[in-house]
């Protein structure tokens, strides 16, 4: 009997909970995922980090943690009064 090939819609997305659940996933917890859900969907969106797939939202975790780090690195440079060229105040 031969097995029928399984394909996919959107293969490199996974369930929200892939966020804080298992052995490599890069948050502690549910909530600080969802906070930095929260703080940053719309540019998440735009970057294509976030899908729906039959009402359930899905994510890119790599492209969300790049998405996110990013973020991170800018607020640390801003609080340190780096400016967009690098130089301090």
């Amino acid at each position: 009997m031969q097995q029928k090939k399984v394909i996919r819609v959107l293969p490199q997305y996974v369930p929200i909970r892939s966020l804080w659940e298992g052995p490599s996933a890069p948050y502690r917890s549910e909530q600080s995922a969802r906070w930095q859900l929260r703080q940053h969907r719309a540019e998440l969106a735009a970057a294509s980090a976030l899908a729906y797939d039959r009402g359930r939202l899905l994510v890119d975790p790599d492209l969300f943690v790049t998405i996110i780090e990013r973020r991170c690195i800018e607020a640390a440079q801003r609080r340190a009064g780096l400016g967009d060229d690098g130089a301090g105040r």
